[in-house]
């Protein structure tokens, strides 16, 4: 048996560690299971994205909504008033 040693930022080792326990595995199991995966799938055994939030497309869309804010140009509606537009 192989020992595999990484270096891990210690907040996301706990949180890993804790998600793990929650499945009824400790850390060590469950990185085996990802690694049985990886080979299985013969890549990643997940879909590597970046978070839409940070798009080209929605980057520029705030900057244009920052824009207009900082010039004074805001309208502002209550909850319950855009609920109702929704409605019709």
């Amino acid at each position: 048996m192989a020992l595999l040693q990484i270096r891990v930022d210690n907040a996301l080792a706990c949180q890993a560690r804790e998600v793990a326990r929650g499945m009824g595995l400790d850390l060590s199991s469950a990185v085996g299971l990802f690694l049985r995966q990886m080979v299985a799938e013969n890549g990643l055994p997940f879909r590597p994205s970046c978070d839409p939030f940070y798009s080209q497309s929605n980057i520029e869309a705030l900057k244009r909504s920052l824009a207009q804010f900082e010039a004074g140009n805001v309208v502002s509606h209550s909850l319950e008033e855009l609920e109702r537009r929704q409605r019709f």
